[in-house]
């Protein structure tokens, strides 16, 4: 991961150099210049099956965003949230970014995660086009929602086709090594449980001029995950991540329609974990996950009311490590959706889910963006 840092390093450098020239011919903002928005979303879940029916997860998503000049940006998203029974306030983020020229972003603080794209890009509750998340994509599942530490983004034309990058240092996923979760991770803690930083990125390429399709490859490695000084402070992580989005129109039913895939892996080495009576035991941590998701709307009919429906179906599994405290079987899940767009942010979701070892489920959810 050593290139991965090398090649940080080049990119910023090579930018850097090739910005002199537009910095010299652009115009200096005026002293003292801060633009401020608020914008972000508002969500509320109604849940059905053989043993509960409630409404909940009610939750409120400010995003406070800031330009100050031409070249620095900040980005905050502050969290309330019901969904664990009592109202628990929390930083999604906070995101400073500085705008070195058009192939070069800076951005230091905690950020969304650039290991995939499901939970740094579409699990929000009005890019989701279900009202739940694919299995090992939530919480429990393989990635952050969250980092905290430093970057560099950009996009470069290359003829007709794009090329996106996003490379990082971080905290990291931090070892849990308890009974019930031996072999899991801490993958948003505010601070450091070690002196190693996490080392990634992600790569996305858009083919077409008309950036239909997006494909993009993440990797993520960290060499000590374990607590400083402890004795799983070697346990080595490394983590790749393959995604998918292509979106189309289908003239003939007057429809568009969007598929999204995303394939994970993750691998822990050297790591040991001790029982009650102090021995000591192994296991091959290797989990993956997957899903793939469909969706249908006839934007394309005069009729406003019947444009604004939509239906998606989706399908996604959970490997997990058959040893681990918190895996054993394999967990398989297929959702089905009927949304109505309210507007081009406001949704209602009535999703039917379908989950391994749990009841079958329905789940309304109503998603107001502003």
């Amino acid at each position: 991961m050593k290139k991965t840092l090398l090649i940080l390093v080049l990119v910023t450098i090579s930018a850097l150099l090739n910005a002199q020239d537009s910095l010299k011919t652009t115009v200096a903002p005026k002293e003292g210049r801060n633009n401020f928005v608020v914008i972000g979303n508002a969500e509320m879940k109604y849940f059905r099956d053989e043993n509960t029916n409630q409404f909940g997860d009610i939750d409120f998503k400010p995003i406070f965003l800031w330009s100050i000049g031409q070249r620095i940006f900040v980005e905050s998203e502050i969290e309330i949230e019901t969904g664990a029974g009592d109202v628990e306030v929390g930083l999604e983020y906070a995101n400073m970014v500085y705008k070195v020229n058009d192939f070069l972003k800076l951005r230091a603080g905690r950020f969304l995660p650039r290991f995939g794209a499901y939970r740094g890009c579409y699990a929000e509750g009005f890019l989701n086009h279900f009202s739940t998340d694919p299995a090992g994509f939530g919480d429990g599942g393989i990635g952050a929602m969250n980092e905290e530490g430093i970057g560099a983004q950009g996009v470069f034309e290359i003829g007709c086709s794009q090329l996106n990058y996003d490379l990082y240092l971080s905290n990291g996923p931090q070892l849990l090594t308890d009974s019930a979760n031996a072999g899991q991770f801490e993958y948003e803690a505010y601070t450091s449980n070690n002196k190693q930083f996490a080392e990634g990125g992600r790569i996305g390429f858009l083919p077409f001029s008309n950036s239909s399709l997006e494909i993009g490859y993440s990797i993520q490695y960290k060499k000590n995950t374990g607590d400083q000084g402890s004795p799983n402070r070697n346990a080595q992580l490394q983590m790749h991540a393959v995604d998918m989005n292509y979106f189309g129109h289908l003239s003939a039913i007057k429809s568009t329609f969007r598929l999204t895939a995303e394939y994970k892996y993750q691998k822990l080495d050297n790591a040991i974990y001790f029982r009650s009576d102090s021995t000591t035991y192994t296991f091959n941590d290797t989990p993956s996950a997957y899903y793939a998701a469909l969706s249908f709307r006839p934007a394309l009919l005069k009729n406003k009311f019947l444009r604004s429906f939509e239906i998606a179906c989706r399908y996604s599994k959970f490997m997990r490590p058959k040893d681990a405290p918190w895996g054993g079987s394999n967990i398989e899940q297929t959702a089905f959706s009927l949304n109505y767009w309210l507007e081009w942010n406001c949704l209602v979701k009535l999703t039917y889910q379908t989950q391994s070892a749990t009841p079958n489920a329905f789940i309304a959810q109503v998603v107001f963006g502003f």
